[in-house]
């Protein structure tokens, strides 16, 4: 299986930025000659005189392009060279941007499918809901979970066979029933209670196969005070491909595990959003 190279510059081409600097130029040549159209009417200039502006017009066009075209590669061997304009570009980007702005780190198959309209990308959350009682441990996903509403919606913990996804979110949802006998959790409201303190102090990590994707982080940034974004959801600030047929291991690791007046059968639902290549 081809590997992802996401050594890749996150940078447009120089021929992205010449092109469209080039769509401005033209645009602005065309709103000139439209004036310059309209002045010679109304001055009655004839066809000799029209034939003589209109070789000033490709004369200063090809001026204007050049210095332009200078200007351009000027401004982007300097944008190239700076941080801040690289995390500029990727700030605010949907996972679609995300992706589109990735897509060179795939596979060459994978590129030309896309390009060829054999493949197509896809918004996708991948989910999967654990009991965690008598737990400080847990593997959020594993190799023996299979596909089963309100349970999981992957197979043995891996993307099927062609498929890559760009992991951009991560929520991470706490319920429990409301007794003894309320005890499968695909009938619990995920997402309704508050991330209990035995889950907060923990930390969360993701690995794909042996390749970490999140390294160990407080399950802090899970909280929900943030209003302005969905509950208990962690951004990625620097987004990860998740490949075919490798383990997805992401684990939850408690001081102790939840427990409390009337807390019966807690669980936990994670989930990965992101975008996905799949069949057109």
């Amino acid at each position: 299986m081809a590997d992802i190279n996401e050594q890749n510059d996150l940078y447009p081409s120089m021929e992205d930025i010449e092109g469209l600097e080039e769509a401005i130029l033209d645009k602005e040549e065309e709103a000139i000659e439209k004036e310059e159209d309209q002045d010679d009417a109304t001055e009655g200039i004839g066809e000799l005189g029209r034939s003589r502006r209109w070789k000033r017009r490709r004369s200063r066009r090809g001026r204007r392009r050049s210095s332009r075209r200078r200007s351009a590669r000027r401004s982007y061997n300097a944008g190239q060279r700076s941080t801040a304009v690289k995390t500029g570009l990727t700030k605010n980007l949907t996972s679609k941007g995300q992706f589109e702005l990735r897509r060179q780190q795939l596979p060459p198959e994978i590129q030309k499918a896309l390009k060829d309209a054999r493949m197509q990308t896809v918004d996708t959350a991948i989910y999967t809901v654990k009991s965690i009682k008598d737990k400080s441990d847990i593997d959020l996903m594993e190799a023996s979970d299979d596909k089963k509403a309100g349970r999981t919606n992957l197979n043995r913990a891996q993307l099927d066979s062609g498929k890559y996804f760009l992991l951009t979110d991560i929520v991470l949802e706490y319920a429990h029933g409301a007794s003894e006998e309320d005890n499968d959790p695909a009938d619990f409201s995920f997402g309704q209670f508050a991330l209990p303190p035995a889950i907060l102090n923990g930390t969360f990590e993701m690995t794909l196969g042996t390749k970490v994707i999140v390294p160990e982080i407080s399950c802090a940034v899970f909280d929900d005070t943030d209003t302005t974004k969905r509950k208990f959801q962690y951004k990625l600030s620097n987004p990860k491909w998740l490949k075919p047929s490798m383990d997805i291991t992401p684990k939850l690791n408690m001081p102790k595990s939840v427990s409390g007046d009337k807390v019966y059968n807690p669980a936990v639902k994670v989930t990965l959003l992101g975008t996905i290549t799949e069949k057109a």
